[in-house]
């Protein structure tokens, strides 16, 4: 067998699982752990809430989980001068989540301004998210992770921050989760859905759902019949989550993302096509 007949059976086999898990994730056989809470999204940039954390804010804000969500922007995204307009597309795209005005705050600092050679202080962005979480009792936030998805500085600024964070106001905030969302190889980023079987081969988000299958224990809970404990234990935020959106989710991140009309130069209209983050998201519990 040639070796472009591998690579066409290799794909072909990709495609397939692809649509396999695709179709027995959306079964929903895991609830989702995170109801009834206050959750704060920490981003850098307007624009990072749907290019990268868009399946989360989908799952989260759906009316049956009963959460409240707010986005704290660490600066307007001013790097060209746009700072003003990029503020009202971050309020337009939030609101397709039925996230409200009231719930969103762009940061306005001279330390804190956009631009991938502006290195700013994990003091400041932890102290940030500290005042924040005091004023609007936050018991949950996620940010990105040490790597930033894209490895901008600004980014790895918000993981560097959340880590000051928790050691210096672990033991006084209402704060009780921290999630980072997980970065992924360049390759693996630009498969969009195609990452997904590779994504829950590698994940440790289905483990819980495995052990309950095979009478090991866990803490999520099966969506249909599961007993009272069961149910109790799945109020044990786990140490990894897997959100991947339905097809009216997906729009739903483009639509948000076509709110940012100013960014939305052709890279990020093919990037919204082939982005794996547009339709998974995994996170990491730190704390």
């Amino acid at each position: 067998m040639s070796s472009f007949a591998m690579l066409q059976l290799a794909f072909y086999a990709l495609v397939i699982s692809s649509i396999a898990a695709y179709g027995f994730f959306h079964g929903r056989f895991l609830k989702n752990p995170i109801t009834r809470t206050s959750i704060l999204l920490a981003i850098a940039h307007p624009d990072d809430e749907v290019m990268f954390f868009g399946p989360t804010l989908a799952e989260l804000s759906r009316p049956e989980h009963g959460n409240t969500i707010h986005v704290l922007c660490m600066s307007s995204g001013n790097h060209d001068g746009l700072g003003e307009i990029r503020k009202r597309e971050l309020i337009a795209s939030c609101k397709m989540f039925g996230i409200r005005e009231a719930n969103i705050l762009v940061l306005e600092r001279e330390e804190l301004q956009d631009g991938p050679n502006n290195l700013w202080d994990p003091s400041l962005v932890g102290d940030q998210m500290n005042l924040y979480a005091k004023k609007h009792n936050i018991e949950t936030i996620v940010t990105f992770d040490d790597r930033g998805v894209s490895a901008h500085t600004n980014h790895i600024a918000l993981y560097v921050g959340l880590t000051y964070f928790i050691q210096t106001f672990k033991e006084r905030t209402p704060v009780k989760c921290c999630y980072v969302l997980k970065s992924v190889s360049l390759l693996r980023k630009y498969i969009a859905i195609l990452d997904l079987p590779i994504t829950m081969l590698a994940t440790e988000a289905l483990m819980p759902l495995v052990s309950q299958m095979f009478g090991l224990g866990g803490s999520a809970s099966l969506a249909g019949g599961a007993s009272s404990s069961v149910r109790n234990r799945a109020m044990i935020r786990p140490q990894e989550l897997l959100y991947v959106s339905a097809p009216a989710a997906v729009f739903k991140a483009k639509t948000a993302m076509e709110k940012h009309e100013s960014q939305m130069v052709w890279f990020r209209k093919i990037y919204v096509v082939v982005s794996r983050y547009m339709s998974i998201n995994e996170l990491r519990r730190v704390m």
